[in-house]
C-alpha cells in the first residue's frame, strides 16, 4: 500500500471510530457518575459493541499510522490527518442528523483546502 493510502484509510478508521463511539456513547447522555457506581458505569461503557468496534478501527488505524509514518514526512502526513475532520462533520450530519451551520461549513472547507494543498508536494 501506498504511503498516501495508507494514510487515507488510517484517517477512515479514526472516522469510524469516532462515530462508533458517539452512536455507543448515546445510551449514556443522561447517566449521573456517582463515586461508588464508576467501575460499573466504566464496564457498561467498554463493554458496548459499538464501542469495543471504536476501539478496534481506532487502532487498527493507529496501526497503519505507524506504517505511514514511517514512509512519510511527518510535515506531510499529519496535515492531511485532518481529512478526519471532514469525514466526521459528513458523519455528524448524515448519521446523527447535526446542524450543518455556516462556520462548520467554512471551518470544514478550509481544513479541506489545506489538505489539498498539502499532498500536492
Amino acid at each position: 500500500m501506498n504511503t498516501l493510502s495508507l494514510i487515507l484509510v488510517s484517517c477512515l478508521l479514526t472516522a469510524i471510530g469516532q462515530i462508533a463511539f458517539k452512536w455507543g456513547m448515546q445510551g449514556f447522555a443522561d447517566v449521573q457518575v456517582s463515586g461508588g457506581g464508576l467501575p460499573r458505569l466504566l464496564w457498561n461503557i467498554f463493554t458496548t459493541p459499538s464501542i469495543v468496534i471504536g476501539f478496534a478501527a481506532f487502532g487498527l488505524g493507529a496501526v497503519l499510522w505507524l506504517f505511514a509514518l514511517a514512509k512519510a514526512e511527518l510535515s506531510y502526513a499529519v496535515p492531511l490527518a485532518s481529512i478526519t475532520y471532514v469525514l466526521v462533520l459528513i458523519a455528524g450530519v448524515v448519521l446523527f442528523k447535526e446542524p450543518l451551520t455556516f462556520t462548520k461549513i467554512a471551518g470544514t472547507s478550509l481544513v479541506a483546502a489545506g489538505v489539498v494543498l498539502v499532498s500536492m508536494k
